[in-house]
């Protein structure tokens, strides 16, 4: 295990090294809303693109997301003022995904901005937490999302980032019970330039 880990850590040094002209780390938070909870909840992301050149990126995205709501049980008396009773129901979401990225680059240079597009796919995995009862999801996920990345100053090298789009999920149980998970995803953030080392 530990020479699988240290095989991994030196691929991936030599290819940030390889690719580091136009690559990015890319930190982002938002909104999901999935189709099954019909719910809004929270998304972020964490996105290494590696520049093939300028207009091209491939990398990997992990993230969190988090869908919170009540569900209402039931109302019972308590002397004269009813009560409703209510259970909390949180599902937690990690995606692992393979990403690939096209860059209007020359608009950035020209105007400040540039407009990209995502594609990603790859697998996630979903907790599902209820008072008295939890279980586990997880399945091949897609993601397709369109952007535009902003120069924060004409001296700076960070980005304000802006995307939305839409992620498609199903998921399984150990049971085969289905969760959808698929739905809008729309988030801000900060793209951070790899830059070669000398």
């Amino acid at each position: 295990m530990k020479k699988l880990l240290l095989i991994t850590l030196m691929m991936f040094s030599f290819s940030v090294s390889v690719f580091a002209i136009n690559s990015t780390l890319h930190v982002k938070g938002g909104v999901q809303y999935p189709e099954a909870p019909d719910k809004a909840g929270l998304d972020s992301a964490l996105t290494l693109n590696l520049g093939v050149d300028k207009y091209f990126t491939i990398g990997a995205e992990t993230g969190f997301g988090r869908v919170k709501w009540e569900q209402k049980i039931g109302d019972k008396p308590f002397g004269p003022v009813p009560l409703t009773q209510n259970h909390d129901i949180n599902l937690y979401t990690l995606p692992l995904l393979a990403v690939a990225t096209v860059r209007l680059a020359d608009m950035m240079d020209n105007y400040g901005f540039m407009p990209y597009a995502t594609g990603a796919a790859g697998y996630s995995w979903t907790w599902y937490r209820e008072t008295g009862n939890k279980d586990r999801f997880d399945g091949f996920t897609w993601q397709a999302l369109a952007g535009v990345e902003i120069k924060l100053g004409a001296d700076s090298n960070l980005s304000c980032l802006i995307e939305a789009g839409y992620r498609g999920t199903d998921l399984q149980d150990a049971d085969d019970y289905e969760l959808d998970m698929s739905g809008f995803v729309g988030r801000v953030g900060v793209s951070f330039p790899i830059e070669p080392t000398e």
